[in-house]
């Protein structure tokens, strides 16, 4: 095991001193000792939308919470005392040190508590924290509809990659008019608010309004609200649009809106799925890295910079763009970590990677 201790548990908690305060969830046990110093054990396995080791630094904590234990991660103030992580395994708990936690809510998935520590663990440590199991990957035949029918492959593509959310009410009626292939999207999504996007997002149907240049449909924004997504009221296959704050210019895609749909769509898989991976790579990296992928037969999008291409295989999206001249970045995501694990070996540049 090298520098990595394995303790019981009741010595873990003896370090609390006399009577800690125990709390346990789902899958994980929360103490808490007199000076307000936190454990989190958090048993060995799989489980992308639970509690569990998410990546080689990190555990990942998702509601609910037990009652009072945001109040320990969280508390009131700029500081707080140490918190400190371990992974509950057959033959006692691994220690992994001192643990920051940060907190976020994307999508749909409700509030989570990322826990990161400073030293990688070890392939073969992580696998027995981690253990992966099999499980079948969405396939790629959606890409043979392509170029000639978009929509054919936006629908093939989300019923396949989001198979694991089951299709929930449907959307209320449109605010204004809308195209066709817009309405055909908000089918697909039939309530899956992932589906409308977490890093830059549709709006649902009855937040669509008339505005921007030329009284054209607000169909969507930038995570920020540095643009918002825009097209016209009369084409039944309008041009896409973002119109940018503070007097920017208007920036037009390339693809019109049935295409857009599933560039957007893809996009979002490759950097807000459940696993996934981030690298910068220098061109030959890079050349090596996308031998292993097919790339999407359509133009690219023109955010969030100029080209961005996507391409795919069995399980996966990437999303590849030149941000901020300093090399290619690759954002690379799947719905289930077995689609992911491949990648882990098609380039060491992985500055985030939880396959």
């Amino acid at each position: 095991m090298g520098e990595w201790r394995i303790v019981s548990e009741d010595e873990a908690l003896a370090r609390l001193g006399a009577e800690p305060e125990v709390v346990r969830g789902d899958a994980v046990t929360f103490a808490k000792g007199a000076d307000g110093t936190v454990i989190i054990i958090v048993d060995a396995g799989d489980r992308p939308s639970g509690n569990a080791v998410d990546g080689e630094r990190g555990i990942m904590l998702h509601e609910p919470f037990p009652d009072g234990v945001l109040d320990w991660l969280s508390p009131a103030g700029w500081s707080h005392p140490p918190f400190y992580a371990l992974v509950r395994l057959m033959q006692g708990c691994l220690e992994l040190g001192e643990v920051s936690a940060s907190f976020s809510a994307p999508g749909s998935g409700g509030l989570r508590c990322e826990l990161n520590w400073d030293a990688k663990l070890p392939p073969e440590l992580l696998d027995r924290v981690r253990p992966v199991a099999d499980a079948p990957s969405p396939g790629v035949e959606w890409l043979a509809h392509l170029p000639d029918d978009p929509g054919a492959a936006l629908r093939d593509f989300l019923i396949g990659w989001y198979a694991d959310l089951p299709a929930d009410v449907s959307f209320p009626a449109p605010a204004v008019p809308i195209p066709a292939a817009l309405q055909a999207f908000y089918d697909l999504a039939a309530g899956r608010t992932d589906i409308l996007g977490q890093r830059d997002a549709i709006y649902p149907p009855d937040r669509l309004e008339i505005g921007g240049e030329d009284d054209r449909i607000v169909v969507g924004v930038e995570n920020q609200g540095v643009w918002e997504i825009l097209i016209g009221r009369d084409d039944p296959d309008p041009t896409v649009y973002y119109h940018g704050a503070g007097g920017a210019p208007v920036v037009a895609e390339r693809e019109s809106l049935g295409a857009y749909l599933l560039l957007f769509s893809l996009a979002e898989a490759a950097v807000t799925s459940p696993v996934g991976g981030h690298a910068v790579l220098d061109n030959q990296q890079f050349e090596r890295f996308i031998r292993h992928l097919v790339p999407v037969p359509l133009r690219p999008l023109s955010v969030p910079a100029d080209p961005t291409h996507l391409y795919v295989a069995p399980g996966l999206v990437a999303l590849t763009a030149d941000l901020h001249g300093d090399g290619t970045h690759v954002f690379i995501g799947a719905r289930q970590r077995a689609s992911l694990r491949p990648a882990r070996d098609w380039t060491t540049a992985w500055s985030r990677f939880n396959g």
